[in-house]
């Protein structure tokens, strides 16, 4: 006869047992973060040893306070009265300078507070002028004057009437970019799911990446002829959307001039004390693969009158709009 062996049951604990285990597992919990965090701290300090060593020598025991007090001035505009307390920002100045000065990016340094407040107020500003008005029956004419997550939110809060009309005017003069994201998600109201809208490429192959098409809403823009303006001021994430429409559709005519020709991207960080750094992170190309970085798009039909409007509905209400 086979005999089975009965599971042996674990003994109740005791209140008293039961919270004393629970006091053993938070301390060993706690002694295991404790020891994360000093190891952390640790490779921060040691990877980061010169600098400081270097930092402390000089902004707490340099002789030649004057000396600092003209680099502090020059660089940010103002004299500490604790030199450590800035000395990073007047770093992260210097170094952003010599690379601007040395390499020719104009697109890397630092804001001060007042310039970083300075630049918040004039993107929101500009973004405030994004509007679409209808300009002959059934053309509506779209103004993005950057692409900052306010033009987004106008376009998709306004996306079933603006995409009523039959004809688009899609008006990117001046307009001097934004952020990607926001590119990707106005180019996904014009595009199919999944079309490239562009490739980001960076030195850390880990964030590199395909920006494509995704449709979130059920409404989207089918129209039955887009034309976008365009001149030298439209730059950056603007050009974006521009070569994510016209690779795509064959119902998109550009008007205008050269674009400005701006293929680098920039993220910006904020520091302590209201700074806040901006870098060149990485390169853009287009849905072909291709960059154009100072190069520029040209326009299907070239044109530099103060009237450029009027002559897009001209071209559009002549049924020439796609002879180039």
């Amino acid at each position: 006869m086979l005999k089975f062996k009965r599971k042996k049951e674990k003994p109740l604990l005791s209140p008293v047992q039961a919270l004393r285990r629970k006091v053993i597992r938070l301390r060993i919990a706690f002694l295991s973060t404790l020891v994360v965090l000093g190891v952390s701290l640790f490779v921060l300090i040691f990877s980061n040893f010169n600098y400081l060593l270097f930092k402390t020598l000089i902004a707490r025991n340099y002789t030649h306070t004057y000396t600092l007090d003209e680099m502090f001035l020059h660089h940010l505009g103002f004299v500490p009265s604790n030199h450590a307390r800035y000395f990073d920002n007047l770093v992260i100045a210097i170094v952003t300078q010599q690379i601007r000065e040395t390499g020719g990016d104009v697109y890397t340094y630092l804001y001060t507070p007042a310039q970083r407040i300075a630049m918040e107020e004039r993107i929101r500003t500009r973004a405030a002028g994004a509007e679409f008005y209808e300009i002959v029956a059934g053309t509506v004419v779209l103004r993005l004057p950057n692409t900052a997550p306010l033009v987004q939110s106008f376009v998709f809060d306004n996306r079933a009437e603006i995409g009523a009309f039959d004809n688009l005017i899609l008006d990117l003069r001046g307009n001097n970019g934004g952020e990607l994201a926001v590119v990707q998600n106005i180019a996904s109201l014009f595009l199919q799911t999944g079309d490239t809208i562009a490739f980001d490429e960076t030195r850390w192959s880990l964030f590199s990446r395909e920006r494509r098409a995704r449709r979130r809403h059920s409404d989207f823009f089918d129209f039955d002829h887009i034309i976008i303006l365009q001149d030298a001021s439209t730059a950056s994430s603007a050009e974006v959307l521009i070569a994510a429409l016209t690779s795509h559709l064959d119902n998109v005519t550009t008007i205008g001039e050269q674009t400005f020709g701006k293929a680098v991207g920039q993220v910006t960080l904020p520091l302590r004390q209201g700074f806040a750094v901006r870098a060149t992170v990485l390169n853009i190309q287009n849905p072909q693969g291709e960059s154009i970085h100072n190069i520029g798009i040209a326009p299907h039909i070239e044109y530099k009158g103060d009237d450029m409007l009027s002559f897009a509905i001209d071209k559009l209400q002549g049924g020439n709009i796609n002879e180039r």
